[in-house]
């Protein structure tokens, strides 16, 4: 029985010393796992923190683009009302020449006499010589068509009657 007890006791302290180095060895496994785990978890915080920065960083090139780009669409707006206000302007200006202009050749007409009109009128092109004819008074109209050559007063005539004046076709000739 002592046989046994020894051999028991060896082999319970045999295996107690494999357990201790097996207990021991996963121990360092374990250990040399979990610096793996910390080293990748700080590799991964550090990764973080720098996308984080790059981030904020685009985040802010991008805010401060966009601050530009609305502060450039602002000006635009503001010269192009300005721009606008201006052409309106010239319009109306050049409304007024065209009026001036207008009324002066008309009251140059109106005084001069019948056949040096007639004359002159003549040689003009008949869209022109029938806008001039249109805003002269009837009788007026009347004399200075009778001084033309008969086939030039049919034509302006004709313009008249038809009202091609202020069509669009006509409008820019």
């Amino acid at each position: 029985m002592k046989f046994v007890f020894i051999f028991v006791f060896c082999f319970v302290n045999l295996m107690a010393n494999d357990w201790n180095a097996i207990y021991e060895a996963k121990k360092d496994e374990i250990q040399r796992e979990f610096e793996k785990i910390d080293s990748a978890r700080q590799e991964l915080e550090a990764y973080r923190a720098a996308t984080k920065s790059l981030f904020d960083k685009r985040e802010a090139d991008v805010l401060k683009k966009e601050a530009d780009i609305n502060k450039t669409l602002e000006e635009i707006s503001k010269k192009e009302d300005s721009i606008k206000e201006l052409l309106a302007k010239n319009e109306q200006i050049l409304a007024e020449l065209k009026t001036i202009t207008t009324d002066k050749v008309l009251q140059v007409y109106e005084k001069m006499k019948d056949a040096p009109a007639a004359s002159i009128i003549s040689g003009l092109p008949r869209q022109d010589a029938a806008k001039i004819l249109y805003s002269l008074p009837p009788k007026k109209i009347s004399s200075i068509l009778s001084k033309m050559d008969p086939a030039i007063a049919a034509e302006i005539t004709e313009i008249l009657r038809k009202d091609e004046l202020f069509s669009d076709n006509n409008a820019t000739k």
